[in-house]
């Protein structure tokens, strides 16, 4: 971890200066993704001229192409939906990408407009590409992970059947075909602002330890006698959930760190019927070793995360207060929380923080 230098002497003025720089420090947050994902709908939607023939071809790839001949002018818009994506309720977007596998016949078809589509309107941005279409079926990316397309974007706006992408095509007297259109949505479970709603525990502690070498590194979160949680809330881990532990800084809540732990039927395992334990020796999961989730219906539910060594992100110690501690699933959008403000603390100095929250 990158160590902040400070000639410390309890909490004077040079930690002052270094805990106000850090609240205002932001890391990129570790992306995930759902897709490619195929449309349920494909249709012919205004403006433009020509119709696309067979417009429900374009749903998969399997060589039998909608079709349109543009006669000089723009085609109409070949738009597809209703994808199907279920994206976690508190998934913040970070990025579209819109595959589309097309050719031409003539070696003239180029693009006219390409859209996304949200809540069922096409959409103004254009990323259209250069170059014309090719005479043999080839995949195209459009947008990109970190590409918004010129839009705000919640979950429930992906997962909503009216979300999805538009294409025109334009030529010399040719005619387009596509094959296949089919979506990618990158998004992080910690998102910028934190989640609302996360269940909270009669007593939270965190630790952070950031050592030369990096090998000594250590974070620790326990969450105890937390908030009554079935044992379905945790999802499962050994086959789709994916857990983040993000770590949020000062007043702003700034984004300081994220580790994210993907499902895995060999590291994860079950604790009989109340939950489930992690370990990974190897840390190969950004650095984290061991996480325990029990269930408890009476108000005695447990989450613990331990992480070591070079791999975990980066946190550095003194940390602008208060800080805000979640883990969240990505399946059941249930997320654990603890915060520790002046009162909880134990250390909070170069290098160190300890702090424990009842």
């Amino acid at each position: 971890m990158l160590a902040v230098v400070s000639s410390r002497s309890g909490f004077g003025a040079s930690i002052a200066v270094a805990v106000a720089l850090f609240a205002t420090a932001t890391v990129a947050s570790a992306q995930l993704s759902e897709g490619p994902l195929s449309p349920g709908t494909v249709a012919n939607s205004a403006p433009g001229t020509s119709v696309w023939i067979n417009p429900a071809n374009a749903a998969a790839s399997d060589d039998a192409v909608a079709s349109t001949g543009p006669g000089g002018s723009p085609s109409q818009f070949l738009k597809a939906t209703s994808f199907g994506f279920d994206l976690p309720t508190p998934a913040e977007i970070t990025g579209i990408e819109v595959h589309v596998e097309r050719r031409s016949l003539g070696g003239t078809i180029f693009d006219a407009a390409v859209r996304i589509v949200k809540g069922g309107v096409i959409g103004a941005s254009d990323r259209s590409a250069g170059g014309t279409w090719p005479l043999a079926d080839a995949s195209i990316t459009y947008g990109s992970d970190s590409d918004l397309w010129g839009e705000t974007w919640t979950a429930a706006d992906i997962n909503s059947a009216g979300f999805g992408a538009a294409i025109s095509a334009t030529d010399s007297f040719d005619t387009a075909g596509v094959d296949h259109i089919s979506i990618t949505v990158h998004y992080t479970l910690c998102a910028e602002t934190p989640a609302a709603g996360c269940k909270t525990a009669l007593k939270s502690i965190l630790i952070v330890n950031d050592k030369t070498p990096d090998s000594k590194d250590k974070i620790v979160f326990k969450w105890i006698k937390g908030q009554s949680t079935p044992t379905g809330d945790f999802a499962d881990p050994t086959d789709t959930a994916v857990y983040s532990l993000c770590l949020y800084a000062g007043t702003a809540a700034n984004l300081i760190a994220d580790a994210v732990v993907q499902p895995n039927p060999t590291l994860w395992n079950p604790i009989s019927t109340n939950g489930f334990k992690y370990l990974d020796k190897n840390l190969t999961q950004d650095g984290i070793q061991k996480i325990v989730l029990k269930a408890n219906l009476d108000n005695k539910a447990k989450a613990i995360v331990i992480g070591k060594g070079a791999n975990l992100p980066t946190v550095t110690p003194p940390l602008a207060l208060p800080v805000l501690v979640q883990l969240i699933n990505s399946d059941t959008s249930v997320c654990f929380e603890g915060e520790f403000d002046s009162g909880d603390l134990k250390k909070n100095e170069l290098g160190k923080f300890k702090a424990k929250a009842d």
